[in-house]
């Protein structure tokens, strides 16, 4: 890109030396009229080719934005289509959830409840049983304080006092 730049300083400055050179010489030869009716011929010329490829140029792009134009459209169906198959799947898929949540909800009232609660009853009715036939917490308990005071009494050698247990325990 820099030699590209380079070479058309170096036309620009050839091209202005050749001009200035070539009024020199006219001026000198009494033909500079001449000459500015020439570069004035060359400048009409120039003009007009330049418009026409401006025209030409525009043609083009409205070619083109016809073409992006007519292709856009079955893309945009397309796109139309997908988001329309998204919204059936976007769709499906929360009914497919509130199924899912309702079956669980289902689940939950007729199987999960009605087992938490048999077992709920079942544990409390063996704890209850377990009490008052004295298996339950409280006796182990009050078995365990009174060895636990049993083995502090032999260590300290005093003869051993007797527990007597409240409420029938």
């Amino acid at each position: 890109m820099q030699k590209a730049k380079n070479y058309l300083i170096l036309v620009a400055v050839a091209v202005g030396i050749l001009l200035i050179v070539g009024f020199v010489l006219a001026a000198i030869f009494n033909v500079l009229l001449a000459v500015l009716y020439i570069f004035l011929i060359l400048l009409a010329a120039f003009s007009l080719i330049s418009t026409a490829l401006l025209i030409y140029t525009i043609v083009l792009l409205l070619q083109t934005i016809i073409t992006v134009r007519d292709e856009l459209k079955p893309l945009l169906a397309s796109v139309q289509e997908t988001v329309g198959v998204v919204k059936d799947t976007a769709r499906t898929a929360g009914h497919t959830a509130t199924t899912i949540s309702h079956t669980a909800q289902l689940t939950s009232e007729l199987a999960v409840a009605p087992s938490v609660r048999a077992v709920a009853v079942l544990m409390g009715a063996q704890q209850m049983l377990r009490v008052l036939f004295g298996k339950g917490h409280t006796r182990q308990r009050h078995e365990e304080y009174r060895k636990e005071l049993e083995e502090q009494r032999e260590a300290a050698m005093e003869p051993p006092v007797q527990v007597v247990a409240v409420g029938g325990e």
